[in-house]
Order: structure tokens, then C-alpha cells, then sequence
């Protein structure tokens, strides 16, 4: 999968504030609207599971199968439902959380609707009694667009004009980054026997840390995946301190996401430096 490069608001010299971009992934659309956590609910092989999320931790994806008849029965279809802690029916939503979020979580914002005949529904969590930006009035229509973005997304691979851009600041550092271990330890303590669901899942969360991983570098760096346990990386970083710095940035993003333990467990390998733009290309997009 690839998609196209994201800026991001670090303070280090391969690293910078974010910078206006169209919408090309959910995870951008989400915080561009200011849903710091929230995911999307799909059916898969007759469940429902969180097929995409933004801010959602690993235990949180892996605890969202859930059936159609519970959505059903929960929620009205075209109404927004917020539930705080008073509500009757909160905990109901928090068997949707890990134990940190299940603790954290104050309030619930959920709207359940049909696209076609599929059911979906957008699940929004917040650690605030009152953290819910209002939602815009087409918002059922925004977060379709924003779903069909991200699928073209997920297919787009880097031009060769980006690495022309790229090379043109200097000598391009080739990175691979490796998540193939940590998504291994994050999934220890899961109990997902059914091989589909636990590939939809895992997935959901490697494109959280592409995500967070897109966020580190300054544009136009390329970020790009066409493996779903590999990030290929083409930027400008200019020494062995940056290098240092990227991995303990990189630690920091995915903790929240996957935990202290599976952070430690990725990997960072160096392919060297290049200037010449058919080498850089070719990196990116080899399997």
C-alpha cells in the first residue's frame, strides 16, 4: 500500500510542521476533523470489526468483532448517539476498548447508516466527559468520500517527479522499517482464531503506524509499503545523531498505539545513501 506524503510537526531537522494536503488517508481526514479517537465499523465474513481507525490503540482493534444484530439492537440508524458515563447502556460500548482505553474512556459518539445495503457504523471514543467536536451536517457524505479516498490511497505509489523532488535537496538516506515483530508481540494475548479477521485487524493497525510513520517526515520525503509488515522510507537525514533520533521518535509514536514492549520490537535497517532517482524509486516500490 502507499500512500502519498504526509508533513508532520516535529522540531527536528528531518522533521517538520505539517503543511495543508488534500485528504488521502481516513487516519488525515479523522484529524483534520478532530476525531482523535474513532475507527469504522464493516461487516467481514458476517461480523462487524473495525476495519479503520485513527488514534485506536491494538487491544482496542482487536477487541472490535462484534455482530450485526448488536449494532442493530443498540443504536438507531441515521442518529447521532453520544453516551457518557451515566448513560444506561455505556458499558455496553466498552467491551470495545482495551483496558487502558476501557479505564480512560468518558464518553461514546457513535452514528450507525447503510451504504447500499452495508451496514456501517462510525464509533468515536473520547477521554473527556465533553470531547466531541460538533460533526458537520453532511458528515455521512464526508466520511464516505474519506473511505474512497483512502482505498485509491492505499494503491498509490510514489512518482517518479517525488523522487526528482526529493533527490534535488541532496543525498537521499534509504530506510526500511520493519513491524513484522511487533505486530507479532501486540498479538500475544489475542484470541482471534478466525485467519480473515485477524488479517483485517492486523491491518487496521499497520496503517496506523504507516500513519504515525508518514507524520515524522517532512515532504518530500517518501514514505511507502507495498508489504504489510515492511515501511520503505526515502529522506533527507543528514547523520548518525538524526538516525538516532528518527528511531527514538518512531518509539514514541507507536507506544500509545502498540504498547512499550512491541515498540522495542521494531525495526530500523539502513539501506544507504543515493542520489540517482531510478536506484531511489526502484527501492521504494520493490517487494
Amino acid at each position: 500500500m502507499g500512500l502519498l506524503s504526509v508533513a508532520s510537526g516535529k522540531n527536528f531537522g528531518l522533521m517538520a510542521k505539517a503543511e495543508a494536503v488534500s485528504t488521502s488517508s481516513f487516519q488525515q481526514w479523522a484529524k483534520q476533523n478532530g476525531f482523535e479517537r474513532c475507527g469504522v465499523f464493516r461487516s467481514k465474513n458476517g461480523l462487524m470489526l473495525l476495519e479503520l481507525a485513527n488514534g485506536v490503540d491494538a487491544q482496542s482493534v482487536f477487541s472490535s468483532i462484534s455482530t450485526k444484530d448488536f449494532w442493530n439492537g443498540s443504536v438507531p440508524s441515521d442518529t447521532w448517539v453520544t453516551l457518557d458515563r451515566e448513560s444506561p447502556t455505556f458499558s455496553a460500548f466498552t467491551q470495545f476498548l482495551g483496558t487502558e482505553a476501557k479505564a480512560k474512556v468518558k464518553a461514546f459518539r457513535i452514528l450507525k447508516f447503510l451504504d447500499g445495503e452495508e451496514l456501517v457504523v462510525f464509533f468515536q471514543y473520547s477521554y473527556k466527559p465533553a470531547g466531541f467536536l460538533k460533526a458537520k451536517d453532511n458528515f455521512k457524505q464526508d466520511l464516505l468520500e474519506a473511505l474512497r479516498c483512502h482505498k485509491q490511497s492505499l494503491i498509490s505509489e510514489p512518482k517518479y517527479e517525488m523522487v526528482e523532488k526529493l533527490s534535488a535537496k541532496g543525498n537521499v538516506r534509504l530506510f526500511l522499517i520493519s513491524t513484522k515483530r511487533a505486530l507479532e508481540e501486540t498479538m500475544k494475548k489475542i484470541e482471534v482464531s478466525e485467519t480473515t479477521l485477524l488479517k483485517v485487524l492486523t491491518n487496521t493497525i499497520f496503517e496506523e503506524l504507516f500513519y504515525k510513520t508518514k507524520k515524522l517526515f517532512q515532504s518530500p520525503a517518501l514514505v511507502y509499503s507495498i508489504d504489510p509488515d515492511e515501511i520503505k522510507v526515502a529522506a533527507i537525514v543528514n547523520s548518525s545523531v538524526e538516525d538516532e533520533i528518527l528511531k527514538e521518535q518512531l518509539s514514541l509514536e507507536y507506544t500509545d498505539l502498540i504498547g512499550t514492549e512491541a515498540a522495542k520490537k521494531i525495526i530500523i535497517l539502513t539501506a544507504g545513501y543515493s542520489n540517482d532517482n531510478e536506484e531511489i524509486h526502484d527501492y521504494l516500490l520493490r517487494g
